[in-house]
C-alpha cells in the first residue's frame, strides 16, 4: 500500500486507537480465507493485519475484531449473510464495509474491484478500483457513500 495511505491511517489510529480493533494474525486471516473460501486482495490483507478494522476516513473498514468505538462487525459473518441475500453471482462477495441503509460494499472474488450493491435499486455501483484506491478516497472524503 502506498505508504501516504498508511500514513494517513497511522495518524488516525494515534488519534483515536478505539477506533480501529487491533491487528489479526497471518493465522486468522488465512482461517477467514478458507471460511470464505476466497484469496483477499493483498491490500486487505495489510490492513488487517496491521489495524484489524476501524474508521478509516469517512468509511468504516471491517476486519474480525471489534473496535471499542466503531461498530465493526466480523467481515467474514457479514459476508456469508450477504451471499445469502444477494442475488445469483455474488457467491464470493466478500463484504468489506456496510453503508447507513444496510447496503454491502466489498468485493466479489477473484476481482478486487470495491463494489456497493443497492438492496433499494437492485444494482451495483463500483465505487473503486481496488481496496487501497477505497482507503484513498475515504481519507479524501471522496466515495459518495452514506456511512
Amino acid at each position: 500500500m502506498k505508504v501516504e495511505i498508511l500514513n494517513a491511517i497511522d495518524e488516525e489510529f494515534v488519534m483515536c486507537p478505539e477506533a480501529f480493533g487491533g491487528p489479526l494474525t497471518i493465522e486468522e486471516v488465512i482461517q477467514a480465507e478458507n471460511e470464505l473460501k476466497v484469496k483477499l486482495p493483498e491490500d486487505y490483507k495489510e490492513f488487517l493485519l496491521k489495524y484489524g478494522s476501524g474508521a478509516v476516513g469517512e468509511a468504516i473498514v471491517l476486519g474480525l475484531k471489534e473496535a471499542e468505538f466503531v461498530a465493526t462487525p466480523s467481515f467474514v459473518e457479514k459476508s456469508l449473510h450477504f451471499r445469502k441475500v444477494l442475488p445469483k453471482g455474488y457467491e464470493n462477495f466478500t463484504a468489506i464495509g456496510i453503508d447507513g441503509a444496510g447496503n454491502p460494499i466489498g468485493f466479489i472474488s477473484p476481482e478486487t474491484e470495491i463494489i456497493t450493491f443497492d438492496f433499494n435499486f437492485g444494482g451495483k455501483e463500483i465505487i473503486a478500483e481496488s481496496f487501497e484506491e477505497y482507503l484513498e478516497k475515504a481519507i479524501r472524503k471522496e466515495l459518495n457513500v452514506q456511512f
